[in-house]
């Protein structure tokens, strides 16, 4: 499983898809400025794993482009 993997599984079973998906967004344009930001320096491969993780399960999803 992903980085992400149990957090999006989890959230897809308490919450259901849509909800889910409007979190991935969120979370990944929230990791996106602070890799943009340098705020995520620290935290840059981690970052930039949890967002691979991310497009690629949106990517999964019927309906639910990349932005």
């Amino acid at each position: 499983m992903t980085a992400e993997g149990a957090r999006i599984e989890f959230l897809l079973a308490r919450d259901g898809r849509p909800a889910t998906v409007a979190w991935v967004r969120r979370t990944l344009s929230i990791y996106r400025e602070a890799l943009r930001s340098g705020y995520g320096a620290a935290y840059r491969r981690q970052l930039v794993e949890s967002c691979c993780d991310f497009r690629r399960w949106l990517r999964s999803q019927p309906g639910a482009a990349v932005g």
